[in-house]
């Protein structure tokens, strides 16, 4: 009924209520139907701590932004043995578009980087 405001009058995002209901996107549920697509499902899901991730529903329309994006283009590539570029991310931003696109890369050996030995100091670089 009235947008609850700080003392300065701008928005108290805080003492806002919590909202009610399901993500309302507009898109009708799709359950995946590939083994690319479950195992994308499973990662936007764990990425946007939803519940419930459709084939058609759009990454940043149901809680996706570039920090999340990077996140997830950074869990693909490490468990899916691919090198998504971020910016598919944003030209395929439903499960559907992303698996498509990632069934056309090449498969590459996921490198982790060694940790280094433990040390009372490391080497200043410049």
């Amino acid at each position: 009924e009235k947008m609850p405001l700080t003392p300065n009058g701008k928005l108290d995002r805080k003492a806002l209520p919590a909202p009610e209901g399901a993500l309302q996107t507009g898109t009708e549920y799709a359950a995946p139907c590939t083994v690319t697509e479950a195992k994308l499902v499973q990662l936007w899901q764990e990425v946007l701590g939803l519940e419930r991730v459709g084939i058609h529903d759009n990454f940043f329309e149901i809680g996706g932004h570039s920090l999340r994006a990077m996140t997830l283009v950074s869990r693909v590539n490490k468990e899916m043995s691919v090198s998504l570029p971020l910016r598919n991310v944003f030209f395929y931003p439903t499960v559907e578009e992303m698996a498509q696109a990632i069934s056309e890369l090449e498969r590459l050996e996921y490198a982790v980087i060694p940790q280094a030995e433990a040390r009372d100091y490391y080497p200043v670089s410049s």
